[in-house]
């Protein structure tokens, strides 16, 4: 048996359980990336299970470790459905994950080992093959995401407190995905930009320059949130446009029918 810590206390679990569970909230977030699960689409345990080869329980657990991220909803007989996000929902996500970032930054500098600085510096060059060097962004999607998954978390690990990891961690994924999506196909420029700022953000916890982190750290979340929702803004402006055009041919359609008038009867 292996052990793991539990509110401070060691708990034993089963050889690869929690290994299993891992790979299936991997495979689940997969999915969601390479649009084989869409936004409103309505799956099951079940389902899900027999998609992946794998069995229920581990399924459920990654379930609902992404209900708790808002990544899925969960509603009894109405199944397992991934949620839409919207701009409102989107400008919500961003604006948390960037006052929790900044939040945890005095303490990020003062606490931040160089065991952390190593780790993203790994990350950077993670970030580096899955987004500026990568030709292929379908297939690094989700190298891309949980790099910076654990690039962000680690930043804000950094300021050790439990508390803020947790919060933070409710968010995080949702608005990484988020990011990514919307980001498919986007100018490589942009990512070597997004890239140059994680690395300057390195540097200033390095350095322990809380305002220059702070700084760093607002900028980039606000040109990542300001080009995720013109992406949805223009989906939606998109969407509407088509409706109308939809609406005035079903309207022209109808205008050209002529008119059914019945025959009056001859006399006999």
């Amino acid at each position: 048996m292996n052990t793991r810590t539990v509110n401070g206390m060691p708990v034993k679990v089963a050889p690869n359980a929690e290994t299993v569970s891992d790979q299936a909230y991997t495979a689940i977030v997969d999915l969601i990336l390479s649009h084989q699960l869409r936004p409103g689409e309505r799956t099951s345990v079940i389902q899900l299970a027999e998609r992946l080869a794998m069995g229920r329980t581990p399924v459920k657990e990654a379930i609902t470790r992404l209900q708790a991220e808002g990544l899925l909803s969960v509603a009894g007989r109405s199944g397992t459905t991934v949620n839409s996000i919207d701009e409102d929902t989107a400008r919500q996500i961003f604006a948390l994950r960037r006052n929790l970032e900044t939040f945890a930054v005095s303490d990020a500098v003062k606490n931040a080992k160089a065991e952390d600085i190593k780790l993203l510096r790994n990350l950077l060059s993670e970030l580096s093959k899955s987004s500026v060097s990568s030709r292929n962004f379908a297939e690094d999607a989700l190298r891309f995401v949980s790099a910076n998954v654990k690039f962000h978390a680690l930043i804000v690990g950094s300021a050790g407190n439990p508390t803020l990891d947790r919060l933070y961690g409710q968010i995080q994924l949702q608005a990484q995905i988020v990011t990514y999506l919307f980001h498919r196909g986007v100018n490589p420029d942009s990512f070597k930009h997004r890239q140059d700022e994680h690395v300057a953000i390195v540097d200033a916890l390095e350095e322990r320059d809380a305002a220059r982190l702070k700084k760093l750290l607002a900028s980039h979340a606000e040109t990542t949130e300001r080009s995720v929702l013109e992406a949805l803004s223009n989906i939606a402006s998109t969407s509407t446009k088509r409706l109308q055009r939809i609406g005035v041919a079903q309207n022209d359609n109808v205008s050209k029918k002529k008119p059914v008038t019945k025959k009056a009867r001859q006399p006999k």
